[in-house]
């Protein structure tokens, strides 16, 4: 057989620029589809990143009757940080509303102490969005700290 003519894909998203080169865009299953709006995950997590109290975020999508889906924002604060009254959380959802627009208001603005991460550092949104939809987050023994996982449920069940 001749794997040549087999088409690959990667799941990485790119276009071909005028001048012959490649432009990775990103991930195509980082897209949450927000009422027929294709939001990219990781805009989303970057207007998030515009709220200077805000050190890591993380965009999951989470089922909504009417819209299909909608995002749920998970953020951690830089140390001396803290959100009072719920004031991180409306400027997080007021970043994103500025920089994407209205579509791409979250359903939730979560503040948590930590992200449920691998042990190489890398945030574990499966698992953010399984809690977010109410469902079972599977095995999480590889994570770097997997008693945040009971916390953030908690967090988001109250």
């Amino acid at each position: 057989t001749d794997w040549r003519d087999w088409p690959y894909f990667p799941g990485d998203a790119s276009v071909e620029a005028p001048d012959g080169y490649f432009r990775i865009l990103g991930r195509v299953d980082d897209v949450i589809n927000v009422a027929g709006h294709r939001l990219g995950t990781k805009e989303i997590e970057s207007a998030c990143l515009l709220v200077p109290e805000v050190a890591e975020a993380a965009v999951v999508p989470v089922a909504d009757e009417v819209k299909g889906k909608v995002p749920d924002i998970y953020v951690s604060l830089k140390p001396g940080y803290e959100s009072v009254d719920g004031e991180v959380e409306r400027k997080v959802s007021d970043a994103i509303s500025n920089s994407i627009g209205k579509i791409a208001k979250p359903k939730h603005v979560y503040v948590v102490t930590d992200m449920p991460k691998t042990r190489s550092g890398k945030i574990m949104r499966r698992v953010l969005s399984a809690i977010s939809n109410g469902k079972d987050v599977g095995d999480v023994t590889t994570l770097a700290n997997p008693d945040i996982v009971e916390e953030v449920r908690k967090l988001v069940q109250n």
